[in-house]
């Protein structure tokens, strides 16, 4: 079987309908994606699904892209914010909040502005969610867990535990359980960018989402003319610029984690570096540091979640692995500023990659072996089998690359 025809025959498995709740699934409107056909992650998330959206959209299949994003909407309707995923136990947290991004590239090609009228009004009830929960000392937002009912405490912070290899000294149960939400609110669960301390930091992937959601806000504002909105959202973007480099900023022009406690930025490079690139608050200056210090983390088969470092732990979101998501947010940050042959080569090393793999196992993966090719990849769990995001971004890059599906 090629590759192309693993997808093609996937795909449609990858469709989950839940009419009504149950013990662990809460009930979505419309049929939705799900990551892997068997095994692990039988439910719908967040963020996953906007890197296999854009794919849906590229092959036309419009509906199912549009039953994706208004299954998300539902849950804003329904719970106030977009859930980490649709299973029970993601009740206390949220993911990174890309659902703006994703109307945007559904309005970009309908045109719907009744449906985008319907879509600005959950957006805002998102921002808020972010804004009123989610806000540290600085101005700047965190990932971070509504309070946990008993039961799941020790659960999860034994899990905690147990998915990073030892046990922080000083955190009770209930701390690593918060670290734990927190961290799977990041999308980055665990990662030696923020440890085990993610709720005390100004995250520099976070608040460079917002500030793309603010940004998309104001446009969706304009064209529904709502110009006092748009004008407000405009404000809330340039504010939030201004905050990412009064705090996330670094002397070598690089941005950072900011440690809201301690009052330090991170020394660590990493993918999250060029999410700022990604949405466009970075200006050339800026970008062009950027590359400056991408020798860090690009590796011979493509970009490492963190550049190696000495943290004690176990980071799935860190050397040598890379992840999808974090290759395109790279690509795309690089193209937005004009480097297009860092770009290019580091799009050619992902698809080269996932090939490779193809050949050698027979599936898609969750995640990659950057520094030698492979699926060899540091673990806090059984890694999964992959078509969601894995194939969103492989086909994705194709598309960018005009390269044959293999």
């Amino acid at each position: 079987m090629t590759l192309k025809q693993y997808i093609e025959q996937n795909l449609p498995l990858s469709i989950r309908y839940q009419e009504q709740d149950s013990e662990s699934l809460y009930a979505l409107p419309y049929p939705y994606l799900i990551p892997s056909v068997k095994g692990m992650f039988q439910e719908m998330y967040y963020w996953d699904t906007y890197f296999a959206n854009t794919a849906l959209l590229m092959r036309g299949d419009l509906q199912q892209a549009k039953n994706n994003i208004d299954d998300l909407l539902h849950m804003i309707d329904r719970f106030g914010f977009v859930l980490n995923g649709s299973n029970t136990y993601f009740l206390y947290n949220s993911q990174p909040p890309v659902l703006a991004l994703m109307v945007r590239e559904y309005y970009d090609r309908v045109q719907d502005k009744a449906w985008l009228a319907g879509a600005y009004e959950r957006l805002k009830k998102e921002n808020a969610f972010w804004m009123e929960r989610r806000q540290n000392e600085s101005g700047l937002n965190r990932y971070d867990c509504e309070p946990l009912p008993q039961k799941w405490i020790e659960h999860s912070g034994k899990s905690a535990i147990g998915r990073l290899g030892f046990h922080p000294e000083g955190m009770t149960d209930a701390d690593m359980a918060r670290a734990n939400h927190a961290a799977g609110e990041s999308g980055w669960d665990f990662t030696p960018r923020m440890g085990w301390e993610v709720f005390n930091y100004a995250a520099l992937d976070l608040n460079s989402w917002l500030y793309a959601q603010e940004d998309q806000l104001s446009y969706f504002a304009g064209e529904l003319g709502l110009k006092d909105e748009k004008a407000h959202w405009e404000n809330a973007r340039d504010r939030r610029a201004a905050l990412c480099r009064q705090y996330l900023k670094g002397e070598d022009g690089v941005f950072y984690d900011y440690h809201e406690v301690t009052k330090e930025r991170s020394a660590l490079v990493s993918a999250a570096t060029y999410y700022p690139l990604y949405v466009g608050m970075a200006t050339e200056e800026e970008a062009a540091a950027a590359v400056g210090v991408l020798p860090r983390v690009e590796e011979k088969y493509g970009i490492v979640c963190v550049e190696k470092c000495d943290k004690p732990g176990n980071y799935q979101w860190g050397y040598p692995n890379g992840w999808p998501p974090t290759q395109r947010i790279v690509v795309d940050g690089l193209l937005r500023y004009g480097y297009e042959e860092d770009a290019r080569r580091i799009a050619n090393k992902y698809c080269d990659l996932v090939e490779s793999c193809f050949a050698q196992t027979g599936h898609l993966w969750e995640k990659y072996n950057v520094v030698k090719g492979n699926a060899e990849v540091v673990d806090e769990y059984e890694m999964p089998t992959m078509l969601g995001w894995t194939f969103g971004v492989y086909h994705y890059f194709c598309y960018l690359l005009g390269r044959e599906c293999a």
